[in-house]
């Protein structure tokens, strides 16, 4: 997937270069020209590049073994890939339509390491590219029939296999000019019948063990706002340029300039996906959940610093015996956890980072490279944590929570308030005593009994507890200080 990736870029990117190029018509000179700039990208290796004439279009094509046949032979690794080939066609209005149609194989072996080979059985790809934009206003992507075979070679512990197999992946995107600068994109994915297999090497311990994990189907959106592409394409540009460690060495300001350029990367990324009918096969039966969500919401390096992720989870099942009666409605069967990072700088902190760049050949950050760096991600000495409202609930009892507080360097303990709520403690009592004796968890009735006299009473029975931890070193609970700390 990221040799598919990587063709649609360099695709992107002779584009960004060529916008003030547009052919009336596919010519010969224009196929030299249009292969100069991908040569821009990829160097002047003979035949990893070559363009032609094909009617009104050009046909591209892009072939790796001449830059694989370049890997010391003391590296121990071979690869093959297959050439991939586009079609690109000036639309005369200063867009351009690009496509491809066509299998793909990729393998790579590291002898006593690893062994992969991806099948992909038929790659759809197809878009517009807006030389005005710098970007592919409008594009699809569609892999069928993929499967990827992987051998992880251990002479002591033994080989671990996996293979993975999906029907189908699909992605839509577009973008347009942000209305507070950069691009703004959007994309929506889809996937089905994803199987992944694994098998563990049998020990003296245990024989082999087979895992498989499935998902019937995933679905996701996203968008990014405020992205440079021509400064992304420009970084990849210059490390193109300077493929050799002691080149980059020699031009660190045009490292330095390229990277300033292509900040802050992103001004924000979200992403929401949930994916359905998720099961894993174990040893011990089949363990299932009826969806799965993640969702990702973080800003670039940008002053206002963000990271935030959320994991929903609802319909767990596990297999049948694996846990006694008496803890059988203990097992949560949903939850939410939604937490974010907040009140940081890493536009400030990439800053003093690209002052690397300016010391001398070999020469060593100063000795408080390490304080400044706190300083400059945390101007006020500290960042902000949230969970935002969630919830897990099982068929005993129904826990909630939320909370926020500072933590960093300028304070000795985190500084903040929390508030948990319980329903069902007198169903926890139930399991915990219905427990067998030798398993030691009447005693956490105790601890239980002495949670639940600190709780405050609220609606429908339930406990709650408002924690709070003060600048002071207090750790009071529904106002009871515990720590003797003062508040």
């Amino acid at each position: 997937m990221r040799t598919l990736s990587y063709s649609a870029l360099g695709l992107t990117c002779v584009m960004t270069l060529w916008s003030t190029t547009a052919l009336a018509e596919a010519t010969d000179q224009g196929a030299a020209d249009l292969l100069a700039v991908f040569q821009t990208y990829l160097g002047t290796t003979e035949g990893v590049v070559a363009v032609a004439v094909d009617g009104d279009a050009y046909k591209v094509t892009f072939d790796a073994a001449p830059l694989v046949a370049k890997i010391p032979a003391d590296a121990g690794m071979t690869s093959t890939i297959t050439p991939m080939v586009m079609t690109v066609t000036d639309n005369g209005d200063g867009t351009w339509a690009y496509e491809m149609d066509q299998p793909v194989s990729i393998a790579y072996d590291i002898p006593g390491v690893v062994r992969n080979k991806s099948d992909y059985g038929q790659v759809l790809l197809s878009g517009t590219f807006d030389e005005a934009l710098g970007d592919t206003t409008a594009y699809t992507l569609a892999m069928n029939q993929m499967v990827t075979e992987q051998t992880q070679i251990d002479p002591e512990l033994g080989d671990v296999t996996v293979k993975v197999t999906q029907d189908g992946l699909t992605f839509e995107g577009s973008a347009a000019a942000g209305a507070a600068g950069g691009v703004d994109g959007q994309f929506t994915t889809a996937s089905s019948n994803l199987r992944y297999e694994m098998m563990l090497p049998a020990s003296e311990a245990m024989p082999a063990m087979p895992l498989v994990m499935t998902m019937a189907e995933g679905s996701a959106t996203g968008g990014m706002t405020g992205y440079n592409p021509k400064g992304l394409y420009g970084l990849l540009a210059f490390f193109v340029a300077n493929p050799d460690p002691a080149l980059i060495e020699a031009n660190k300001p045009g490292l330095k300039a390229a990277i300033k350029a292509a900040m802050p990367v992103f001004a924000n990324l979200q992403i929401t996906g949930s994916y359905k009918a998720v099961a894993l096969e174990t040893p011990f039966g089949p363990v299932g959940l009826d969806e799965v969500g993640l969702t990702i919401d973080m800003n670039g390096a940008v002053a206002e610093g963000k990271f935030r992720e959320a994991i929903r989870f609802k319909g767990l099942t596990l297999p049948e015996g694996v846990l006694p009666e008496f803890a059988a409605g203990l097992v949560p069967s949903e939850m939410t956890i939604d937490v974010a990072a907040s009140h940081f700088d890493p536009a400030a902190a990439t800053q003093l980072a690209l002052g690397l760049l300016d010391l001398p050949a070999d020469a060593m950050p100063p000795a408080d490279f390490g304080d400044q760096m706190l300083a400059a991600i945390m101007p006020e000495g500290s960042l902000d944590i949230t969970i935002a409202p969630g919830e897990t609930v099982a068929a005993a009892y129904r826990l909630t929570y939320e909370g926020s507080m500072a933590v960093g360097p300028a304070m000795p303990m985190p500084v903040g308030k929390a508030r948990i709520g319980l329903t069902g403690m007198d169903k926890i009592n139930e399991a915990i005593l219905a427990s067998p004796p030798e398993m030691g968890l009447q005693e956490m009735g105790t601890m239980l009994g002495m949670a639940q006299m600190m709780a405050q009473p609220g609606v429908d029975g339930e406990l709650i507890w408002e924690i709070e931890a003060t600048e002071t070193g207090g750790l009071l609970i529904n106002g009871q200080d515990m720590m003797g700390g003062g508040q």
